[in-house]
């Protein structure tokens, strides 16, 4: 019954460095993909705009009227200047929009 209990607490110790490898898996890549998932507002026309939550053709149109007159936008807080956009829907962008 020992040597059971030391053949199972050795196994165990021969899985942990595979184990732990496979734990510290490099998270770059993904951040970076979900980087390019995100919609660049400053460069994007009316139909990719108007894919976001809560945004629909007409606000597209204010979001690219209002960059072309006041420039790039810089941060998620820049969208409130547009007319029809306020607190509520810049939290549902949030994560979905870069600048």
């Amino acid at each position: 019954m020992k040597k059971l209990k030391y053949s199972v607490l050795a196994a165990a110790f021969c899985m942990l460095p595979v184990t732990l490898t496979y734990a510290n898996v490099d998270t770059s890549a993904i951040t970076q993909q979900v980087k390019q998932a995100a919609l660049n507002i400053n460069t994007a026309d009316v139909s990719q705009l108007s894919k976001l939550p809560g945004i629909g053709k007409k606000k597209a149109q204010a979001i690219i009227d209002y960059r072309e007159a006041q420039g790039n936008f810089t941060s998620l807080e820049d969208l409130k200047m547009v007319k029809g956009i306020g607190k509520k829907l810049v939290a549902k962008l949030e994560g979905k929009v870069s600048f």
